[in-house]
């Protein structure tokens, strides 16, 4: 797969937490690991939508909770680029050297579909920033300690699994296909004009 078939497949949808709330702490990273995480919410509607307008809310700036990507089986949020800190791996070294991504949870989610999208979306930014695949893909809780992402790791070969479709998206990545583009020299005596 090409890499803006992914990105279009992804169905990544930017929705930026403002700059001025305090969830944002606007500290420049360079990512060098992606950590994985379980929203934790299986509420009806607890879908990517209402993940990413939760992060621009009061009880995320309170609590000073934000992460960069939700993922459920339908679409993805952006909440923070990939250059900006957020705070999602209750470690500042998770914060400073990793970037985060919630799986949603919610019930009306065709689960399967969901952890492929996840997959997938850990597969192009691992691409992108260089994220060395699959020694750079972490749990949450390798930073803390937390029961997370609660679902992968209680599923039988959960997180390994996840672990080998991010392999095999990663494999199949390819560049853009292109045209190859020459510019013409133009002598004086061809001047134009």
């Amino acid at each position: 797969m090409q890499l803006d078939e992914a990105f279009a497949k992804l169905n990544i949808i930017q929705d930026f937490i403002p700059k001025t709330n305090s969830n944002r702490p606007g500290t420049s990273i360079t990512p060098k690991k992606i950590t994985i995480h379980n929203t934790d919410n299986d509420s009806p509607g607890a879908n990517a939508a209402a993940h990413a307008k939760y992060q621009k809310g009061a009880d995320a700036q309170n609590r000073k909770v934000s992460w960069h990507f939700t993922v459920d089986d339908k679409a993805v949020f952006q909440s923070l680029p990939t250059n900006e800190m957020g705070w999602h791996a209750a470690s500042t070294e998770g914060n400073k050297t990793s970037i985060g991504i919630e799986i949603c949870m919610h019930p009306e989610m065709d689960v399967d579909a969901g952890y492929d999208r996840a997959a997938l979306l850990t597969a192009v930014m691992a691409h992108q920033l260089n994220v060395v695949v699959v020694d750079g893909i972490v749990q949450h809780n390798s930073w803390s300690g937390k029961n997370c992402p609660r679902v992968l790791r209680a599923t039988p070969d959960g997180w390994s699994k996840f672990l080998e479709k991010v392999r095999t998206h990663y494999d199949s990545l390819g560049a853009v296909a292109a045209p190859e583009i020459a510019f013409m020299h133009l002598h004086d005596d061809n001047k134009i004009g």
